[in-house]
């Protein structure tokens, strides 16, 4: 399916010896970078989130949470106030504009067709790195991103959908463990008691939460360890 994506007489990337791309490297380094940059992650999370509503900041910001993914792909060090830097906001109307590009094409794509679509968003996925990284422009990002992940998509679509299935089993386990009772529930309808879907009560709420919180850096430090192997490809 890859092949679908790369263009006839269109050039590939080489890769250096230890290049390593495979399912189980993904989710072994998206442990290791997501724990080692826990709490720095969700503190920037955090900051987003309060500075969201406010216009023009909001744009740097999210940029932001793109850089610090570049930041740990290098072994960089970065604070919690990494996503307010003026660096960011100097790349906006690019940024912009790849995701506006990138948006709209993926969201024709899965309406059609849902492999491709899911294709297209694993060559396209990486673009907003290059951007950030090496400073390419729209469409040479977007080329960068297909061209380094051609021949690894099914691998990194593998390692990223094991981490969602993880933190989606763990929830599911919680869940049931901590689900209130149906009389507790009776308020909420018959529609939801029918599909035995209770809510758990506060402390399994919380525990999904902080689940969550930790699965969502994990899931964050994969992609920053799979734009650090794609970054060691060469594009000729």
């Amino acid at each position: 399916m890859d092949e679908q994506i790369q263009t006839s007489g269109e050039s590939q990337a080489t890769f250096q010896p230890d290049f390593d791309l495979s399912v189980g490297t993904i989710i072994a380094n998206g442990f290791s970078i997501g724990f080692k940059n826990l709490f720095r992650i969700i503190g920037c999370y955090i900051l987003w989130g309060i500075t969201f509503w406010i216009p023009y900041i909001n744009v740097g910001t999210t940029i932001g949470l793109y850089g610090i993914v570049v930041k740990m792909s290098k072994n960089e060090p970065f604070g919690v106030g990494e996503i307010f830097k003026r660096e960011y906001r100097t790349i906006m109307p690019e940024f912009l504009l790849l995701l506006a590009l990138y948006g709209i094409t993926l969201y024709f794509a899965y309406i059609f067709l849902i492999i491709p679509g899911i294709i297209l968003s694993i060559a396209w996925g990486f673009s907003f790195f290059f951007l950030i990284d090496k400073g390419l422009g729209v469409t040479e990002s977007l080329k960068a991103s297909n061209k380094t992940t051609y021949g690894y998509k099914w691998d990194i679509f593998g390692g990223m959908f094991i981490l969602y299935l993880i933190g989606l089993v763990i929830t599911l386990i919680l869940w049931l463990i901590f689900k209130t009772k149906p009389d507790e529930f009776s308020e909420l309808g018959f529609g939801a008691s029918l599909l035995g879907l209770s809510p758990p009560n506060a402390l399994g709420i919380i525990l999904i939460i902080i689940v969550w919180l930790i699965m969502a850096s994990v899931i964050i430090g994969a992609e920053a360890y799979i734009y650090r192997e794609l970054s060691k490809k060469e594009i000729q």
